[in-house]
Parts: C-alpha cells; sequence; structure tokens
C-alpha cells in the first residue's frame, strides 16, 4: 500500500514539475506530457552482435518460400531480417529474436512490383469471403507455418500485384495469390490491412487520360491549399527580417511525423502555443505515409490550417509521391521545393532532396556546393536534408549512401555550415564531425529507434534561439504519454 501511494505521488509530481523556464512551452498538451530540456544527445548504443538465426527463425524461409536461398541476414534490436532470392525474386522476412514472423515482404525485379502488407489493397476492392474459398495451397501453408492459430476472416481483393486472397490469422494478415503462393504478410497493428487510393497507384502517366484524372485529383484535393503551402509564397510570408530590433528570433526543428495524427496534430498546437511564437519551422521530411494526395489532403495540411507559422519541409522518401518523382509534393509546394533556400536575419536555411529520382545526386550537390558559396559574408548557414550522411558511423546503419555522405560533408566542412538538421532515424541524435554540428530531430510521430537513450529515444521536438549575436541556443521538447492516474 506505502508502495502504491509513493508512485501516485512521483507520478502527480512529474506532471506537476516545471521544465519549461524559457521556453514558454506548456507542459501538457492533449494527452501528452510535456517536458523541456537542455540540448545534446550523443549517446549511442550500439546493438548487440546476435548469433546466426536459429533453425526456429530460418523455418518461414522453408515454408513460404522453400524455393529460394538465403542470401543475407541481419540482427538488430528487433530481431532478425532474412533475405532469400531466387532469380529475379526476393523475399523479405522480419522474425523476433523468439522466432515469431511479423512481417513477410516479396520483391520481383522483372516485373517491378514490390509487395508490402500495407501498400497492396486498392480502397473498395476488398469483398468478404469464407476461409474455405481461399486457395487450398494457402490454408495449407498457413497450417504449417502456424499450427496453433485458425483463420478467422478471409476477403478477395484487387491490388497493385493483382488479384489477391487475404487471410487473417490471429494478429496477422496474409496475401495469398490465385495459385496459393503466399508473398506478403504483416501485424494488423502495423496496417497490414490497410487500404490505398487507387487513382494514386494505378495511373499510367504517360496515357492522356490517366494523366487527366491524375491532373483532376491533384486539384480536387490539393488545389485550393497550393498558395498557403508553396514554399515561395511561404518566403515572402516570412520576410527578410526579423521583427525584433535586435535581430533575435526563434524557429523549431522537427521531423518524420508521417504516423500518429494525434501526436502529430498536438505537436502543432504546442508549437503555436509558444512565448515567443517561432517565426517558422523546419521539418527535415517524411511528413506523411506514402506522399500521395490523399495523404497530404487528410494527414498534413488540417492540423496546419490552425497556425499561421510558416513551416518549410525537405523532402523525405515517404513523401516522394506513387511513382518517386514527387509530383503530388510539388504540386503542394511548389515546381522548385526539393532543393531550395531562404535568408532570415543574418543567415541562409538551405533545404535538399536525398531520397528521390528527380534528378542525379551530383547535380543537387552541385548545386548546394554553389548555394552555400554564395551565402552573403557574416551570414550562418544552416542545412536541412532527410538522411543522414554515412560518414557519420552511429548513423550509417540507416543513412544516405557512402559516396553521397562523403561528398556531402565535405561540402559541410569547406563551407564552415553551423547546424545540419536530419530526420530519417526516428530519435534524437547529435554529433559533431569535421567541425560541424549535426541534429537528427525525427520524432515528429514515427515509431521511435531504440539505440539512443531516454533522452534520444522519445517524440520530441527542437525549439532554436537565435540570439543578437547570432549564436543558437537550443531546447528540446519531449512528449510522453501522460499517466492516468486512479484513485480508488
Amino acid at each position: 500500500m506505502f508502495k502504491e501511494k509513493l508512485l501516485v505521488l512521483l507520478l502527480v509530481l512529474c506532471v506537476a514539475l516545471p521544465g519549461c523556464s524559457g521556453s514558454g512551452a506548456s507542459e501538457r498538451v492533449g494527452q501528452w506530457r510535456v517536458e523541456v530540456g537542455p540540448p545534446g544527445n550523443e549517446f549511442y548504443e550500439w546493438p548487440e552482435e546476435g548469433p546466426p538465426p536459429s533453425e526456429a527463425v530460418l523455418r518461414w524461409v522453408s515454408i513460404f518460400a522453400p524455393h529460394t536461398k538465403v542470401t543475407e541476414w541481419e540482427f538488430d534490436s528487433d530481431g532478425y531480417q532474412i533475405d532469400a532470392e531466387a532469380g529475379e525474386e526476393q523475399y523479405k522476412f522480419d522474425v523476433t529474436r523468439k522466432g515469431e514472423l511479423f512481417e513477410l515482404q516479396y520483391e520481383n525485379d522483372a516485373t517491378g512490383v514490390d509487395e508490402e502488407a500495407d501498400k497492396l489493397v486498392l480502397r473498395g476492392t476488398k469483398k468478404s469471403i469464407a476461409v474455405s474459398d481461399v486457395p487450398k495451397a494457402a490454408l495449407e501453408t498457413l497450417a504449417r507455418a502456424m499450427p496453433d492459430a485458425r483463420p478467422s476472416k478471409a476477403w478477395t481483393a484487387d491490388t497493385i500485384a493483382g488479384k489477391r486472397y487475404v487471410i487473417l490469422l490471429g494478429k496477422m494478415a496474409f496475401y495469398a495469390r490465385p495459385d496459393g503462393q503466399i508473398q506478403a504478410g504483416g501485424l494488423v497493428s502495423k496496417g497490414a490491412l490497410d487500404e490505398i487510393d487507387p487513382a494514386d497507384v494505378q495511373m499510367d502517366k504517360t496515357s492522356a487520360s490517366d494523366l487527366k484524372k491524375f491532373s483532376a485529383a491533384l486539384e480536387t484535393l490539393l488545389g485550393r491549399y497550393r498558395q498557403r503551402f508553396n514554399f515561395e509564397n511561404q518566403i515572402k510570408r516570412l520576410g527578410r527580417r526579423p521583427k525584433s530590433a535586435d535581430g533575435s528570433f526563434r524557429y523549431v526543428v522537427m521531423g518524420d511525423s508521417r504516423s500518429q495524427w494525434d501526436l502529430w496534430s498536438n505537436i502543432v498546437k504546442h508549437i503555436d502555443g509558444l512565448e515567443p511564437k517561432p517565426d517558422f519551422v523546419i521539418n527535415s521530411g517524411d511528413i506523411v505515409p506514402k506522399g500521395y494526395a490523399r495523404e497530404y489532403h487528410e494527414y498534413y495540411i488540417p492540423a496546419l490550417l490552425q497556425t499561421d507559422i510558416p513551416y518549410f519541409v525537405a523532402i523525405g522518401n515517404h513523401d516522394d509521391g506513387s511513382d518517386s518523382m514527387a509530383q503530388e509534393y510539388q504540386y503542394l509546394f511548389g515546381a522548385k521545393a526539393l532543393n531550395y533556400y531562404f535568408d532570415y536575419g543574418k543567415a541562409r536555411y538551405v533545404f535538399i532532396d536525398n531520397v528521390t529520382d528527380v534528378q542525379p545526386y551530383e547535380q543537387t550537390l552541385k548545386w548546394l556546393d554553389e548555394t552555400l558559396a554564395d551565402t552573403p559574408k557574416g551570414y550562418r548557414k544552416y542545412v536541412s536534408v532527410h538522411k543522414p550522411p554515412s560518414t557519420i558511423e552511429k548513423w550509417a546503419y540507416h543513412a544516405w549512401d557512402d559516396s553521397e555522405s562523403k561528398v556531402f560533408t565535405d561540402l559541410m566542412t569547406k563551407h564552415e555550415v553551423d547546424d545540419v538538421y536530419l530526420g530519417h532515424i526516428h530519435a534524437y541524435s547529435t554529433a559533431r564531425y569535421k567541425g560541424v554540428d549535426y541534429t537528427i530531430s525525427g520524432g515528429g510521430g514515427a515509431g521511435l529507434h531504440d539505440r539512443y537513450g531516454p533522452l534520444g529515444n522519445v517524440h520530441h521536438y527542437v525549439i532554436c534561439d537565435v540570439m543578437a549575436d547570432g549564436t543558437v541556443k537550443q531546447q528540446v521538447v519531449r512528449f510522453y504519454k501522460a499517466a492516468k492516474i486512479l484513485f480508488r
């Protein structure tokens, strides 16, 4: 009884104690408790080196893809990722340390088709069927895979890969071809039964009629918001000079806000309530799940309609749209919104694309070099880009390619960039590399990575206060699910 009372007291104090000195931040928003702390998190815990995958792990390959051969495996905190190949086919199995399957993906280089459970089903095409109507071969495979479970529901569906049977088995949904071969599966809690809009994925944009439909969908969903979110219009609205007499101002850095509407909308609300209010926000990318027009319309835009703060984005790999050419992104933000910059106060803020196929990275890096070289004398320089460079070793597991990374970090050092704002890794992490500060802020809502300790493995954003002399003081605003205290 004493321990229970002590726990309640500690929780009450945790909610009540101020942690927002100097930020003007409220201590709670929605169902989230908010804490503000100092910058800096160089903590990194190298993942333990796991043993080779056991028979319990490898059995999934022998059951779902016996015609393939295991070509590679990796071990991390989640467990094992197993790659198995046969010719142009590749199966990817994500398996826990204990040998439980939680995701199955399929790729075929010959057809260009990638099958992932959360990106397959075309909206409105699922039709309920009896489990007995599922191809016998698929049911037999699932019986071998999970002998203690029984399929509870089944559907037919049109997918980006053709007709599929969808089978609900325990916490997972599996996708089978008409011949019974299972090529995709995942946890329902992770979106394995999600549906996608046919207009986003089925159009041949070389066809005049399909291009017309695509353009009409963009206009319907995003047309009314283009003037508001066009980056050039936002730069004009921001202006070039801070309002304060001494030139001081505030901005916010965040990223990877593509998941958790509740958190994303409350972060926007919290930022809008800061005193003083930020002059602008930088998001290092992954603002929607896949980059489709409907996602910008339904997920990204509504929260921002409640604030007048200019919002600038460095495109993320989840924002590149139906063909990796970011047409939806550019329609909303502007034709030149992949690589751009603006000057504010005595600083230059540069945004570049290191995720899409729109132009070769060599061109982007050449433009970056020229843009930084052209910065007015005495101005500080800040660069925003989604993927971190692999030259910083602790981030190399989830980073930009080595060759581009070296060119990039060499440019940062050459031009004495003051800070580089990054995303892609869902955590808060900092580093200093060859004289340049790097800040990863990828805690806007996506599932957190777990290598960065209690100060890093947390949803957050970063407040940047620019002093009169141009120096920047940072604070990290962290979000925790508020504890529900029940008195009996």
